[in-house]
């Protein structure tokens, strides 16, 4: 085989190797020194470097080399029309020649080009792009570069410039997506805030009841999370906690904050909030509307004897259901105008009483689960706990917690049967 023949297979497969490693997912500086490498090898040339283009500031910078340990990350200084000049070009040219352009560049570069001996810059340029440049030395045996030696010079500039600017590209797209997700996490945080805004503006109308949405909504979504709820639906029950009472806002505060017992007219005024609050929430559209219909919901019952709609077992949305345990909790453990808050233990006497009739036994039964992890320190959140305080007989739950929880199992036994 004759030896140019040799040196044009030995250059096809360097040319297929580097295609290979510039298509890859690797590290860009270590494609830059591998292709760096390749070339070099390919057409026995001692040094040589790359260097990436910048327009902001007009500059290149050296990011592989090879004959120089200290030319990597040096800047090369460019102007417009050197800029222009190269962009044009697609084979390389001299860098101290006069006429061709780049004679001052030459010249203010000088001390780089003589650490790696450069007698040839090939632009590499993708897209009409200036991407970079290719700094090369002289071959081993001193011989110019040959038409073949340039063609390769230019097809191994342009695989670079192809990489080049893909990696370009991918930062750039990184960039927004990271502006994006901060974007999303400000809005989201905006959103979240409003709806606590709005659940406080409802606690004001009840002197007794400052922070219930809040804490509501953070039973809400212990509960949900102990039933191995998350997500979307997750968040959902935790947005409906927090505005489960927001039709209140209609409700004349006398008859919130009335200290007797309610009278019939009374009772119908304050019991119309849940439609209220339907109707302004469910004006606001997907994803709301499965909110607003949780809060129109949380005090239906499951044996059916619930407001507004007298809705029954399965026909109660699981996020209503959980929401009416947190409300009901939440009510019990605090001072109300016609009455003080309860114990703890006949706060869980009433959920016990109620399962099947105005509770889940599901939701009872996460609730337990919940609480009695708190009260052991089996976790070490305590989110149940925040209102309790201490004054209860810690074995004394405990054991009602798991009288509950038999007889939640008992109740679903009944019901499979």
């Amino acid at each position: 085989m004759e030896p140019s023949t040799r040196k044009l297979l030995h250059s096809l497969s360097a040319l297929a190797d580097l295609g290979a490693e510039i298509s890859s997912t690797h590290d860009f500086e270590e494609v830059m020194d591998a292709s760096l490498h390749t070339m070099l090898g390919t057409l026995a040339i001692s040094r040589g470097a790359i260097a990436r283009f910048s327009n902001r500031p007009l500059q290149l910078k050296v990011i592989a080399a090879k004959g120089s340990k200290t030319a990597k990350g040096q800047k090369i200084t460019l102007g417009d029309e050197e800029a222009e000049y190269l962009a044009s070009r697609s084979a390389p040219v001299a860098p101290i020649a006069d006429g061709n352009g780049l004679a001052e560049f030459g010249k203010r570069n000088i001390e780089l080009l003589k650490k790696l001996r450069a007698s040839s810059v090939a632009p590499v340029v993708a897209r009409g792009e200036l991407m970079g440049v290719i700094l090369i030395s002289e071959k081993f045996d001193r011989d110019g570069l040959s038409e073949q030696d340039r063609a390769i010079i230019g097809t191994i500039a342009r695989h670079i410039g192809i990489a080049m600017y893909n990696h370009r590209l991918m930062i750039s797209l990184k960039r927004k997506a990271e502006e994006n997700r901060r974007l999303y996490r400000g809005m989201r945080q905006m959103y979240h805030d409003t709806i606590r805004a709005f659940a406080a503006a409802i606690d004001l109308k009840d002197a007794y009841t400052s922070g219930h949405s809040d804490r509501v909504a953070r039973y809400s979504e212990a509960i949900a999370k102990e039933m191995g709820l998350t997500g979307t639906e997750l968040e959902y029950i935790g947005v409906a906690g927090h505005l489960h009472d927001i039709g209140k806002i209609t409700v004349d505060r006398a008859i919130i904050n009335n200290p007797r017992p309610l009278t019939e007219p009374e009772f119908l005024e304050l019991n119309k909030h849940v439609m209220t609050g339907y109707e302004i929430l469910s004006s606001i559209g997907h994803p709301w509307s499965e909110i607003a219909y949780m809060t129109k919901c949380h005090h239906e019952r499951v044996d059916g004897r619930g407001y507004p709609q007298g809705l029954k077992g399965d026909q109660i949305p699981l996020g209503a259901k959980i929401v009416t345990v947190a409300d009901s909790f939440d009510a019990m453990m605090t001072d109300r105008p016609y009455r003080s808050r309860l114990p703890l233990q006949k706060a869980l006497v009433e959920l016990q009483r109620n399962i099947g009739k105005q509770f889940a036994p599901e939701v009872i039964a996460a609730f337990c689960r919940l609480l009695k992890k708190e009260i052991t320190g089996e976790v070490r959140s305590r989110v149940l706990t925040m209102t309790v305080g201490r004054k209860f007989e810690r074995d004394a739950v405990d054991s009602m917690l798991s009288n509950i929880l038999g007889s939640v199992e008992l109740t679903a036994a009944g019901v499979i049967c």
